[in-house]
Formats: C-alpha cells, structure tokens, sequence
C-alpha cells in the first residue's frame, strides 16, 4: 500500500505550476484571482483525500484477509467454486469487522450475496460505467463520469506501473475543478486502482502459488527478473501478469459502477463500492488462476 499520501505530489506539482504562472504574468493582469482558484482546487482536493482514501486501504487490507482464507486447508487443492465461495464469505466477514455492518446486498453483485463465482468476468468487456446500462438515481457530472471511465481504461490498458500510476495521478489532479462531491467519487476510484496495483505487484507470487492454480510461473526463465519490486518494466510483459491487468480493471471499474449507481446515498453506496471491487478483484483473480 502507498506510504505518501499521493495528493501531496498532486499539490506540489499544481503549486510549482502557479509559481510559475504567475512569474510569467508579473507585468499582467492581477494574479489574485487565479490563486484564489488554485487554493480552492487544492482544497477540495484534499478533502476527497481525506474523505475517500480509505476505499483504497479497505481494498488492500480485504485482499490480505481474503489471501489468508484462501490459503488456509493444509495444502489441498481445490476448484474454481469452491475458492470463490471462501473469497464471497472472506469478503463478508472482512467488511462487518471494518465497517461495523453487512455488506450493502442490494448493491452489489448477487454472487457475492450467494457465496459464488461471478457470472461473467467483472464486467470488464464493457470499459466504461455508461457502457453498464446503470440507471443513475440522482446526478454525477459528465465531468466526473468521464475522468471515472478515464481511470478504468487506464487499469485495462497499461503497459508498465509508472503508466497506470502516472495516467491516474493526472485524472485525480483534474478532480480538484468539479464539485466536493463529484471529486470524491473520482478519487475513491482512484484510491482503488493505485491501491490494486500496488498489492498485485507486491503479492501475485503469493496468489500463483496456492494449491490449485493453473497459471505457469513467469519467473522459470534463465533470463526473468527475479529481484525489485515489481521486477522492473518487463515484469508486466510476462503472460500471468498481463492477466493482472484484468484484475486491475476488474477493481476499478466494480468500484466505479457502485459509485455511479449509488453514491448519492452517503455512506452505505461508499461501502458498497469497497465491498464491490474487494469482491470483483480476489474472484477475478480466482477465475484467471484457477
């Protein structure tokens, strides 16, 4: 999980771009106005920090505990249901003792209500929230819909970490212009997908090894980084850790449609989103692992 609260890095590289502005425009008009903007943006920004932020840590936390259920049973190997069962029943137990309550059950997928396999992948072959046939109960912005859908196509489409990292920390510092409660949705999305990549990078190996799996190593050639977190650039070349970018989208866009859907809702759509994309990422990893 990121040590560095990411906005301070959205904040500094905002703050350097106005120190610059406004050495250009000495002999200009007044620059007030645009600092008073430039502190309002920063702001908001900070505050869908500290209000959504734990969405991703939630996401990174409920994954170690689903690990820890999946690996539990002496070593014997089993299916693809059975595995989804216990990461449902993980989910469900991880969420109460977090969020203090059940898992929102009209909200999310029914699967994870009924302790199976999602019945498709994720809905990862639709990229975009418009593109779910979701019914808004209430207004998001077109802005907020589009950098939302901006952060699920780059969980699906990128090439190496510092591309995903890079695209999603640009979509969030655009956040800082919309509404608080528009921005809040782009960054609780946002915390997933930083938070996803930086757990798969640091525990894939552990997934591929549970009892059971049919996935080939990508580290048996002579020649395969073995080393560095997350093993360098080539690392997300090899045929396992492409999958992982399904996982990754899986994620994003889970927490993405129970945002659109219900986050109007206060609190109780914000835990569904959680719950959602934990739920969306451990079953599409058993689905591509097993």
């Amino acid at each position: 999980m990121r040590t560095t609260p990411k906005y301070f890095l959205i904040l500094a590289v905002m703050a350097g771009a106005a120190v610059v502005s406004a050495s250009c425009a000495s002999d200009g008009p007044s620059t007030g106005p645009a600092r008073d903007d430039l502190r309002m943006v920063q702001a908001n920004l900070k505050d869908a920090h500290d209000k959504y932020d734990w969405i991703g840590k939630y996401h990174t936390d409920g994954l170690a505990y689903v690990y820890s259920q999946l690996a539990k049973g002496g070593g014997k190997a089993r299916t693809q249901k059975e595995m989804c069962g216990i990461a449902a029943k993980a989910t469900k137990e991880f969420h109460k003792a977090q969020r203090h309550g059940d898992v929102p059950a009209g909200l999310v997928d029914p699967a994870l209500v009924g302790n199976t396999c999602p019945s498709d992948d994720g809905g990862i072959s639709s990229k975009t929230v418009l593109a779910s046939g979701l019914t808004r109960k209430t207004d998001l912005s077109s802005g907020a819909v589009s950098l939302i859908d901006q952060i699920t196509y780059l969980t699906s489409t990128a090439t190496s970490r510092s591309a995903l990292v890079d695209g999603v920390l640009n979509v969030e510092s655009q956040a800082g212009y919309l509404s608080p409660d528009d921005a809040g949705a782009v960054i609780a999305v946002g915390s997933v997908a930083l938070s996803s990549v930086d757990y798969w990078e640091a525990n894939l190996d552990a997934w591929v090894a549970l009892p059971g799996t049919m996935a080939t190593a990508y580290s048996v050639s002579a020649t395969a980084p073995t080393t560095g977190p997350r093993y360098g650039a080539g690392w997300w070349q090899y045929p396992v850790v492409k999958g992982l970018r399904k996982v990754l989208a899986a994620d994003a866009l889970a927490a993405a449609r129970s945002v659109y859907a219900s986050w109007y809702m206060g609190p109780i759509g914000w835990d569904a989103a959680a719950a959602a994309s934990l739920f969306a990422s451990a079953t599409t990893a058993v689905a591509l692992l097993f």
